[in-house]
């Protein structure tokens, strides 16, 4: 990490090493292109939603439980698959989490099928 003095004496910190994590990190998630997002149900109140659904990877379908914030500090999801999946997913030569969050990242940015025949308002 590269650090420098401002006129003042105060700690400027260099922004290259973040910059290149945050670069390194979405390489990581770019993997997942071939993730396909499916929201199946949804449970709808006013500050938050439940969600079920399931993402398909490499021929593989796997149900998810999620929950998502749109209010608080911004759109926000969180989403959970059984350990069955994880195990799945790590025999397949996946890290879950990763899979998750790119998950997570596909319904924030919209990059979802919605099937309407379960939902619920």
């Amino acid at each position: 990490m590269n650090v420098a003095y401002d006129n003042d004496n105060s700690v400027n910190i260099s922004n290259k090493r973040r910059d290149e994590r945050i670069t390194d990190d979405r390489e990581k998630y770019d993997r997942y292109d071939g993730l396909k997002v499916y929201v199946t149900g949804v449970d709808a109140s006013d500050v938050t939603s439940r969600l079920n659904g399931y993402f398909t990877l490499d021929g593989a379908k796997i149900r998810f439980q999620g929950i998502a914030f749109g209010r608080i500090g911004g759109h926000n999801i969180h989403v959970k698959i059984s350990k069955r999946a994880e195990a799945m997913l790590k025999r397949m030569g996946y890290d879950p989490e990763h899979v998750l969050v790119a998950v997570q990242m596909k319904m924030i940015e919209g990059d979802i099928t919605i099937e309407e025949r379960e939902m619920k308002e």
